[in-house]
């Protein structure tokens, strides 16, 4: 069943089923940490140690998924030599910024790791999801249920997908900093599923179900209501409301600003949460954010060098599963229908939106590599971007770009999304120039450090 097909069916059988659902909350008080245990970017990332690589997961249903799942698949099969040993790129990720359908990538991989590869197509790329959702929805037996179209779809994703996981589970060993965003309806700001933002609502994020996060970080408007989160006010620990960040552009002045509306607990009650999509398609503002504030407060989690003093390559990948559908609006002199317009309107917003979501990061590693060159270190940052902008063959683009946004796409198709997404990244200009001047640069450190040896001797 198609995800408009769906929508129009919900929204038919609304008023059959009344006023009976209703929201509930589900985060609890927030806890005092110790040994480190707060889901915080400053307790990942540290035990890799060769390569500071950030992934981002658009948003687009299973095609982002898809697409995702492929570049992991890529990363996995990607072996470098430095420092006298063979390692994976997949093992060097230190995090993965996800919205919409890419949170599902993201957050099954947190938590299962290697079993991704063993079990993620048969349990959600392959499965007809929004079948499965459209019958729960549709269902008589639902329509005087006290349970919201999201609460169903977060009861499915646990008992299908995650299980009773809680961002607790994604504190294994070698796992990535895995932040799953959403947007806030009542701030109309981007909200992170991080301690950081969940310490502002005086909740404890390690009980939070991984569900319920990744249904916000995907809850379509209209199709879904809001995920609603409490904005607490018994806070155990002493929240620092005066962290370390630049305000010198509107973007951050623009987080500052909903930082504080989240201290007021009167005005700001609870917080309705809907697809991150709507405010970050890409996720890379929550990367851009995160580094920024990682940098500023000079947290040990962002160090630059690894455990034998040497500067860290930074690598940024962004999974873009945005299509450029053909609408037909071209072929007639007819005035387009009201659907040609509303897709043409959101692909030209949603298409200005990324690039400009790309310049930015662009142009902030570019900053971040020159001041860290201003303080002697030679630093090349690596943007790389998979999206179907640079499918090279043509027929393909096309069938790539006809893929609708759904939870239901066809075996064949997904298997063309993991394609392009292992292909695309394997071939990169700048992921293969990454690799190599890496492998020249740890040669050539490998290659000083045995002339320095040989000259103490001497």
């Amino acid at each position: 069943m198609n995800i408009n097909k769906l929508i129009a069916l919900v929204l038919a059988s609304v008023s059959l089923m009344g006023c009976s659902a209703k929201n509930v909350v589900s985060n609890q008080q927030q806890k005092v940490y110790t040994n480190n245990s707060a889901y915080s970017a400053e307790n990942f990332g540290q035990h890799h140690d060769e390569v500071t690589l950030i992934l981002s997961f658009s948003g687009g249903g299973t095609r982002a998924a898809a697409l995702s799942y492929g570049v992991l698949e890529a990363l996995r099969d990607t072996t470098i030599h430095i420092a006298g040993q063979d390692i994976r790129l997949l093992d060097e990720v230190d995090m993965i910024s996800s919205v919409s359908g890419g949170s599902f990538t993201a957050a099954y991989y947190g938590l299962y790791g290697e079993q991704t590869f063993d079990n993620y197509k048969e349990t959600f790329l392959y499965h007809e999801v929004t079948d499965d959702l459209a019958s729960l929805f549709l269902s008589p037996l639902r329509w005087f249920s006290t349970k919201t179209r999201t609460r169903l779809a977060e009861d499915y994703y646990k008992n299908n997908i995650f299980g009773d996981k809680t961002f607790a589970d994604i504190s294994r060993d070698n796992s990535p900093y895995i932040v799953i965003n959403s947007t806030d309806l009542s701030t109309g700001t981007r909200f992170s599923f991080t301690q950081g933002y969940f310490d502002m609502l005086c909740s404890d994020l390690n009980s939070y179900s991984i569900s319920s996060a990744v249904t916000a970080s995907s809850a379509v408007p209209l199709l879904f209501t809001p995920v609603v989160i409490e904005n607490r006010d018994d806070c155990v620990t002493q929240i620092d409301k005066d962290v370390m960040f630049d305000t010198s552009n509107y973007r951050n002045r623009n987080a500052v600003s909903t930082i504080e509306q989240y201290q007021d607990k009167e005005a700001v009650k609870y917080v309705h949460l809907v697809d991150g999509g709507i405010t970050d398609n890409l996720g890379l503002v929550a990367v851009y954010e995160m580094v920024e504030y990682l940098r500023l407060n000079k947290s040990k989690s962002l160090d630059p060098r690894n455990n034998r003093g040497q500067i860290k390559p930074l690598i940024i990948i962004s999974v873009d599963a945005a299509t450029n559908p053909e609408l037909g609006i071209a072929d007639s002199i007819d005035t387009p229908d009201l659907k040609q317009t509303v897709d043409a309107i959101t692909d030209i917003q949603l298409h200005r939106y990324n690039d400009s979501t790309k310049d930015l990061m662009i142009e902030a590693m570019h900053d971040w590599g020159r001041l860290a060159s201003e303080k002697g270190d030679d630093v090349t940052p690596y943007f790389v971007e998979v999206s179907f902008t640079k499918t090279l063959d043509r027929d393909k683009k096309f069938l790539l770009n006809q893929i609708r946004t759904d939870f239901n796409l066809s075996n064949d198709n997904v298997d063309l999304l993991v394609d392009e997404g292992y292909q695309q990244l394997n071939l990169d200009s700048t992921f293969q120039e990454f690799i190599h001047a890496h492998s020249f640069d740890a040669s050539r450190s490998e290659h000083s450090q045995t002339l320095l040896t040989a000259d103490e001797e001497i």
